[in-house]
């Protein structure tokens, strides 16, 4: 349009449109440069002493362990087996 000298109003306005953009587009930019949330931080060492809990743990699973090892009379000599080799290759690991 501007080669063939065919200039229109709607030509004008979509200029602005794209003159508006780029000046946000400026703007956004800017602000990013200057935005003080975006700083990272170094972070801080936690020298928290987490061995009571993880004992509290232990202790924990070693009961639900002991209490899912026992097994009730009634219950066949195969899967009887089968619970006690289970039970030893999870204590292997």
């Amino acid at each position: 349009e501007l080669y063939n000298k065919t200039l229109n109003p709607e030509t004008y306005k979509r200029q602005t449109e794209i003159l508006t953009r780029l000046l946000e587009s400026e703007k956004a930019e800017r602000e990013r440069e200057y935005d003080n949330k975006r700083e990272s931080k170094e972070g801080k060492n936690l020298n928290e002493d987490f061995n009571p809990v993880f004992e509290e743990y232990k202790k924990l699973k070693l009961k639900e362990t002991e209490f899912l090892q026992t097994v009730p009379p009634s219950l066949n000599s195969y899967y009887r087996n089968k619970i006690d080799e289970y039970f030893k290759n999870l204590s292997t690991k």
